[in-house]
């Protein structure tokens, strides 16, 4: 005899099992499906880590490519120095920057003359301008040219800079002892040690485009451009390769109305070798593209000569090697 209600009440009692157990599928199912939305990157644009050293030219040089290639996601992290930007892309933390050419062939080469070329990780895209130095010497200080700082009071900038090595090298090679060399900080305090006679004379890298407070020092005379010549230069030429007379052109700050020469240490653009060829070989072509409107940061730029640009003292990156030479075959 049948229990009452048999099986229709098995089969009542199994269909919330079920109802259950599909809802406990969509449930894993929508999860599932969330968790995999939640752990997809945000962009699938390649990423290119830029070092900012040697701003604003770098800055400029980021937004430039950022405007040309919008299909790379660009990165701007801080570098302080050549030396920075160099140490990073060895450790893999950095994939592009601007190095000075002496330190880049140091870090490809090793210090020692002799030794056995280290497994760096750095390679050239192309080479720039050297970066040329600035020196400003207080009015009224009866400096008219290096030899004269004899003495003073010569501000260079943060110890192990670009324009600290080359202000050094400029002392030593005209021979300048004794003289009191300060470490600036920032160029506000340059300006100021200036204005109240802190400093007879101070020294500033090129590739800053001439800002207020130093254009309105000079317009109200409160200091003018000193030129580095002579065979002094000549001399640290010889000891200093990577070392090149610059010209600065008229112009660049009020009333300076003829071209001062200077020094300056040749420039790099430098990044990862294992950073994709494709990549490299876009860089290097929109660098040129862009490069009139990188002039307007640093008047010197406006003379690149891009015969020069593959003429780096380390090993080119493959992209920036293909594209040098297609253009050469091109033309």
């Amino acid at each position: 005899m049948p229990l009452p209600g048999g099986p229709q009440l098995l089969h009542a009692k199994k269909r919330p099992t079920r109802v259950l157990a599909v809802l406990v599928m969509m449930g894993f199912t929508f999860w599932g499906a969330a968790c995999r939305t939640r752990a997809e990157p945000a962009s699938s644009k390649p990423v290119l880590r830029v070092g900012t050293a040697f701003a604003p030219f770098s800055t400029r040089l980021t937004e430039e490519y950022r405007r040309t290639l919008a299909d790379i996601d660009i990165e701007e992290q801080p570098g302080a120095s050549s030396g920075e930007i160099l140490s990073r892309i060895e450790e893999g933390t950095l994939d592009f920057g601007i190095a000075l050419a002496d330190d880049a062939y140091r870090a490809y080469f090793g210090d020692a003359p002799d030794a056995t070329p280290p497994h760096s990780a750095v390679r050239a895209m192309s080479l720039l301008q050297p970066l040329p130095t600035y020196l400003l010497v207080r009015a009224g200080s009866g400096i008219q040219q290096v030899g004269d700082l004899k003495g003073k009071t010569v501000a260079l900038g943060p110890q192990n800079s670009s324009v600290w090595k080359l202000g050094m090298l400029v002392l030593k090679a005209f021979k300048v002892d004794p003289v009191k060399v300060v470490a600036l900080s920032s160029r506000d305090v340059a300006v100021k040690g200036l204005r109240d006679a802190t400093f007879d004379a101070i020294m500033l890298p090129g590739y800053v485009y001439p800002e207020e407070l130093t254009e309105n020092l000079l317009r109200e005379g409160g200091a003018y451009l000193l030129p580095i010549e002579g065979p002094p230069v000549d001399q640290l030429r010889r000891e200093s390769p990577f070392v090149r007379v610059v010209m600065i052109p008229r112009d660049i700050y009020p009333g300076q109305d003829k071209i001062v020469p200077t020094v300056g240490i040749d420039m790099l653009i430098v990044c990862r070798r294992d950073l994709d060829e494709k990549l490299v070989y876009r860089l290097t072509e929109q660098l040129f593209t862009v490069f009139p409107r990188l002039a307007r940061v640093e008047a010197t730029m406006r003379f690149l000569n891009l015969e020069e640009a593959p003429a780096t003292p380390i090993p080119l990156h493959p992209g920036a090697t293909r594209y040098f030479r297609e253009r050469e075959l091109s033309r």
